[in-house]
């Protein structure tokens, strides 16, 4: 059986005029924050084997803070998961690497209002995903059921 965590990134910067969207970085306090809550998503015993990011700079720096928490891990950036993506071709390419990957945790790190998408797609929930926030869903028998969701000041508990 496979898990999947659904991330969040953290608290990100304001956009600046002359600032594409996918530089934004994680402010101070989101560095910090996110941090705890990675820390406290491992603590739980959800560590990573693998991990996907959105290529945006804040979705990478949040997937940094989790291999901070859980030790070092493979990771790519995928286009699958960045703020425009659809849920829909995202599930296809998720169900993918689950049959690929067999046994492990996954987690992906991702935006909004994507990820609420996804997991509305994926589990048929409509859930509040806050920043550094994540959804535990599970792999079983060529489908997703989902576990539960921790929210950041939760985690940072």
């Amino acid at each position: 059986m496979t898990t999947l965590l659904i991330i969040r990134h953290g608290i990100a910067e304001d956009p600046q005029p002359d600032q594409r969207d996918g530089e934004r970085a994680l402010t101070p306090e989101g560095w910090t924050k996110t941090r705890a809550a990675m820390k406290g998503l491992v603590d739980r015993g959800h560590v990573p084997t693998r991990g996907f990011t959105s290529p945006y700079r804040r979705a990478v720096e949040t997937m940094a803070c989790l291999q901070e928490a859980a030790g070092a891990f493979p990771t790519e950036t995928t286009l699958n998961l960045l703020p425009q993506s659809s849920p829909a071709q995202a599930d296809l390419w998720l169900r993918g690497l689950m049959i690929e990957a067999g046994e492990g945790v996954l987690a992906v790190v991702s935006h909004q209002p994507f990820l609420s998408e996804l997991v509305f797609h994926l589990l048929g929930r409509s859930l509040d995903m806050k920043k550094a926030g994540v959804v535990v869903a599970k792999w079983e028998e060529g489908g997703w059921q989902f576990e539960r969701q921790y929210q950041p000041s939760e985690l940072r508990d």
